[in-house]
This record gives structure tokens, sequence and C-alpha cells, in this order.
């Protein structure tokens, strides 16, 4: 992070808990300072954690957090009421990012501490889970055609939600089941679809053809537009809808890496659905055993049926 723009935010972050006296001016310095050692591991662990050379505040969330926490409590033996309050200032921190309008949604918003510390770091979602909500067919409406294109779109061909709130339109039925979606201020670029997504496509482009005024992809029933933080929302309501909890959309994105590598996956295929220049960047994400990834190469493809097939 450039330290010019972390200086600046940290300032108005104390400004703004100093004015709303929000907390006392000892908790306001232990936030601060959590805050500060938070972003502090992520640079100095940026590989790992497969963060962008010129890593932003957007770029982390639950998978980050985590990965400090775990960090913490095996260096500094810090015990639960120091989590709690690293975390409460972290969460503090990125919901005035949140307000201010600096960041689209806040990453960790939903992130508790386990009961059992040990649970730090481990999955919340098996394959299985995600593998139903596939399977559900989407309801006959706005929302639930935009929720089902969005679970498609983030696990399935693990698109970023800053990309995908800029889609502007989309050309279904090209050759081999591909899409072609259009973005704002770029160029178009072609997909898989796999069949039952390409049929809730299409009858959401028919639905919101139907809608007068739209101009774009994800519009409300008024034609307005939505925000990637309505866009969260809707991903949220759709794991609560069926009894699990809400996800952030970089947590979706890295769990479909984590889970199409445990399916056998090869290297240069999870490198496509992430976009990664680099294959070191996905170990962080992958699995603990990278090499045993890595032996499976050529033995099965992150876009082979059998993924979806029972075990």
């Amino acid at each position: 992070m450039v330290e010019a723009e972390y200086t600046k935010i940290m300032g108005l972050f104390e400004s703004h808990l100093q004015v709303k006296k929000l907390s006392s001016p000892g908790t306001v310095r232990l936030y601060l300072h959590s805050i500060q050692m938070f972003f502090s591991f992520c640079d100095k662990f940026k590989q790992q954690l497969a963060l962008p050379e010129q890593w932003e505040i957007g770029n982390v969330g639950v998978r980050e957090l985590e990965a400090f926490l775990q960090h913490q409590m095996d260096i500094k033996q810090w015990q639960r009421s120091t989590l709690v309050t690293c975390v409460s200032g972290i969460k503090s921190f990125l919901e005035f990012l949140t307000e201010s309008q600096q960041l689209p949604s806040n990453p960790i918003q939903h992130f508790k501490l386990p009961r059992d510390l040990t649970e730090i770091g481990q999955q919340r979602f098996d394959v299985k889970q995600i593998r139903k909500l596939f399977q559900h067919t989407p309801h006959n409406s706005l929302q639930g055609y935009q929720q089902r294109l969005l679970l498609e779109l983030i696990y399935g061909l693990g698109m970023p939600l800053s990309k995908i709130v800029n889609i502007k339109s989309a050309t279904p039925e090209l050759d081999d089941g591909r899409v072609r979606f259009y973005f704002k201020h770029s160029r178009f670029r072609d997909y898989p679809f796999s069949p039952p997504a390409l049929k809730v496509l299409k009858s959401y482009l028919k639905l919101i053809d139907s809608i007068e005024g739209h101009s774009t992809f994800w519009i409300n029933q008024k034609a307005k537009i939505l925000t990637s933080g309505q866009l969260q929302n809707l991903l949220n309501k759709y794991f609560e809808a069926h009894d699990l909890p809400a996800i952030n959309a970089n947590e979706l994105r890295d769990l479909s890496v984590q889970h199409f590598s445990q399916g056998g996956a090869d290297v240069r295929s999870l490198q496509a659905l992430r976009q990664f220049k680099q294959l070191r960047r996905l170990q962080a994400l992958s699995e603990l055993n990278f090499s045993h990834l890595q032996s499976k190469f050529k033995q099965k493809h992150v876009r082979n049926t059998m993924f979806w097939e029972d075990e």
C-alpha cells in the first residue's frame, strides 16, 4: 500500500472516532495499532497471501484477516480478548471506509471469531454445500436470476465483483457454449457457460429487456443501476435463504480455487480462473500441500463435468 495514502486514510479514521466519540482514547489507540499491524502483515506476506504487488485496502478480506490472527496467535500468543479488540478495530475501520464510499462494501462485515480459536482459517463451506446452490432452481424473478448469475460469475468463473458490476451487456449462445460479456470502459470477453447457467442468463436478459428505460446489465425493477454493494447484499441473501452464512464475494472466489484444486484442477486452469500472471500467487489459495496440486497438472480440468458428479 502507498504510504501517503495509508497515512491520509488513517488520519481521517482517527478524526472520525474522535469527533463521534465512539470510543475512549485508549481504545482508539488500540484500534489504530491493530490496523497498523494488520496492514504491515499484509505487506510483509503479500506474496504468500496472493495479494497484488501494489495491493490496496480493497484487496484484503476474511482470508487475510484470518491469516493475520493465526499468525498473531502463533507468534505473539494472543488470547481471545486481544483478538476481539483487534477484530473490532479492523472491522470499524473498514466500515468507516464503506460509509465514506471509499470501499463498495465491508469485506469482513460478517466475520465472527469462532468459539474454538483453532477453527480460524478453516473452510466455512464444503464442495457439497456449494454444489447444492447450483442445483437449486432459481426464482423466476429479477432477484432470483441475479443471485444465480452472481454465483456462476464469482464461483464458477472467478470473476471479481469490481468487474461484475461493470458488465454492460451479454450475448449468449456463441460457439462451444460461450457467452460474450461487454464491460464499461473496456472490450468484451468470452466466458464458458454451462447449459443451466445459459438458460438462466437468457431468461434474465429477456426479463430486463421488458423493463422500460433499462440501459445496462444490473438493474432493479425501476431500471435503476445496482451498485457493487447491492450485488453483495444479493449474494448474502442467496446464501442465507439456503441456511448458509453470508459470504463476501472475495471469499467466494478464493473458495472456488480451493474447491477446484481439491477436485483435481490443473494449475494452469486455476491460473486462468483467477487471472494470475504468476503461478506462485496460487499457493496461498489452493491448498497447504501445493506440490500435491502440481502433481495433478494433466489429470483433470476445472471445467471437467466430473467435478459435478457424485463421488
